[in-house]
């Protein structure tokens, strides 16, 4: 059942997943549902953390910095595949028990770090809304407008501001067109850890 919810908001959207909608898919009067589910909420925290049980655990012996980036770069490429369940991230707290899992990966990874017990529990928090806001920014689009459109209007506006007003915005008017990807997201997420690295004990 949980398997048919995760596809079906998948393909759908998670605005369009109802208890209708998967009870009929899972060829069952929606009141069969509520023995599992209590409401739709219930089903959508379900199926993110079924996504997160997808996100590749780091390898025993590789580094901190390393298997942050590695754990991190998982999870994007997972809310890449529903980023209609980003909002669910940050609404309301994730404790299911993959997203537990997820969380003490983490932790284990910073204190490893020699981060101090605050400068770990502020880097946890910061590599989630690094992590959730990037996917939210790349994947967003003007609803009816494809990828290139959208760009090529980017570019054109940020190009044609005042010289006097907007020199910054104008020297890069053509990087800031394109849509961010791996190699943005490794790299920021890379000094960001990095910076939390400066001011680990012992460093």
């Amino acid at each position: 059942m949980l398997a048919v919810a995760r596809r079906l908001s998948a393909r759908l959207g998670v605005e369009s997943l109802s208890m209708r909608l998967l009870a009929e898919a899972v060829g069952v009067m929606p009141n069969a549902l509520y023995t599992y589910f209590p409401d739709k909420a219930s089903i959508l925290d379900a199926v993110l953390d079924d996504l997160v049980g997808d996100v590749e655990r780091p390898r025993r012996r590789v580094g901190w910095r390393n298997g942050l980036v590695s754990l991190m770069s998982s999870y994007r490429r997972q809310l890449l595949t529903q980023p209609g369940l980003i909002a669910l991230t940050v609404s309301r707290p994730m404790v299911g028990p993959n997203a537990m899992r997820l969380r003490e990966d983490m932790l284990t990874l910073l204190r490893r770090g020699a981060l101090a017990d605050a400068e770990t529990v502020t880097a946890l928090f910061a590599l989630f809304a690094y992590t959730t806001g990037f996917v939210a920014f790349e994947t967003g689009r003007t609803p009816g407008k494809t990828d290139t459109e959208q760009r090529v209007q980017t570019y054109r506006l940020h190009a044609s501001l005042p010289e006097a007003d907007f020199p910054s915005t104008r020297a890069v008017a053509r990087r800031l067109r394109r849509r961010p990807g791996d190699a943005e997201f490794t790299a920021g997420l890379q000094a960001l850890i990095a910076g939390f690295a400066a001011g680990a004990r012992g460093s």
